[in-house]
């Protein structure tokens, strides 16, 4: 997405000048001290699974990758229509609707529950800052849900705070994912595959976007053209 309220980021020509295509998820944590996990494929190859705290290491992760590359956030990337902050006491918040983005509300609609970005804050300010930190590197970072993308191709979406949750998720992901032998990874790690896979659906154009271009768009798997098989 291009700027605060930008819209959908320009699909490239994959394997333009016989480039690999490359796709990075990132699940952000809402401060530095937390683990972020960073995934990232290379032609649907998980290539690397690592974790990063500060913003510079997200960064530089992101930046590795290579220019062309799809980055994907789990992480809200931008505000609410009409709201300057995301502060409580502030006037911009003048009903209850502001706390939410259609993006949201088109998932409840959908069964795929999440929170309201004003519920987010703290993750919310720190995804808009890492997001317009690639932009400036010259990337469109994509907002992605990894609870929503499972749900929607009918995988494992439930536990994943849990080691039983974890490898249920774990061995359907692997399915998807060549490459993905970390049965030990985190459920940040985990989060990061599902957002990496996304991008590299919306790359093959089996996405669809939900809310508003001017306030803000999600990418989720399009059913059933994301649920034919992958690769």
């Amino acid at each position: 997405m291009r700027g605060v309220r930008g819209g959908q980021a320009r699909r490239p020509a994959d394997r333009d000048g016989g480039r690999a295509i490359v796709c990075v998820g990132i699940d952000l944590a809402g401060v530095e001290h937390r683990e972020t996990g960073v995934a990232i494929l290379r032609d649907g190859r998980l290539a690397r699974l690592t974790s990063a705290g500060t913003d510079d290491e997200v960064l530089a992760l992101a930046t590795q990758a290579g220019p062309g590359s799809t980055v994907a956030i789990n992480a809200p990337l931008t505000r609410p229509l009409g709201r300057c902050c995301l502060d409580d006491d502030c006037p911009c918040r003048h009903d209850p609707g502001t706390r939410s983005r259609q993006l949201e509300r088109e998932l409840a609609r959908m069964g795929v529950p999440t929170l309201a970005t004003a519920l987010l804050k703290v993750l919310a300010r720190r995804g808009a800052r890492v997001a317009a930190a690639l932009r400036d590197r010259g990337f469109e970072p994509l907002e992605v849900y990894p609870f929503a993308t499972l749900r929607l191709l009918g995988l494992p979406c439930q536990g994943k705070r849990t080691s039983r949750g974890r490898r249920r998720i774990y061995r359907a992901v692997r399915a998807l994912v060549p490459g993905l032998r970390h049965p030990r990874a985190s459920e940040h790690q985990l989060d990061a595959v599902v957002c990496a896979l996304t991008a590299r659906l919306w790359r093959e154009g089996r996405t669809r976007a939900v809310g508003l271009p001017e306030e803000g768009l999600m990418i989720i798997p399009d059913v059933p053209r994301a649920s034919h098989e992958i690769g």
